[in-house]
């Protein structure tokens, strides 16, 4: 078991060091620098919960209005080239994790159909 513990930490040292990680920390680091950002999409949400909110007690018009505001930050935001850039990096590191993990489960399912 300690060898499976050190070749995880190996793993997770060297996924923090890739450079897809390493970027998107930047980028998660600079929106974090932007409290407008995160006011914007607190005010996002906000729309988004009374949308749901005002369909529940069967206020459609209400709910319609409170989802359209909330769209409408919603692309406002996507427009920022910090989001931009943050989603992409972010979608790097996706891409890699999910590479890992799939590389992992496959080699773990030959090794439990070659044990057989």
């Amino acid at each position: 078991m300690r060898q499976f513990e050190e070749s995880v930490e190996k793993l997770l040292a060297a996924v923090r060091k890739h450079d897809s990680v390493q970027a998107f920390q930047k980028a998660e680091q600079h929106v974090k620098e932007l409290p407008e950002l995160e006011r914007l999409a607190h005010k996002m949400k906000a729309y988004q919960q009374d949308a749901v909110l005002f369909q529940k007690i069967e206020k459609d018009q209400a709910a319609s209005q409170a989802g359209y505001k909330a769209d409408e930050l919603e692309q406002e935001l996507s427009r920022l080239p910090v989001v931009q850039d943050y989603r992409e990096k972010m979608q790097d590191a996706s891409d890699l994790l999910q590479y890992i993990t799939k590389t992992l489960e496959e080699k773990i399912n030959k090794e439990l159909i070659d044990d057989k």
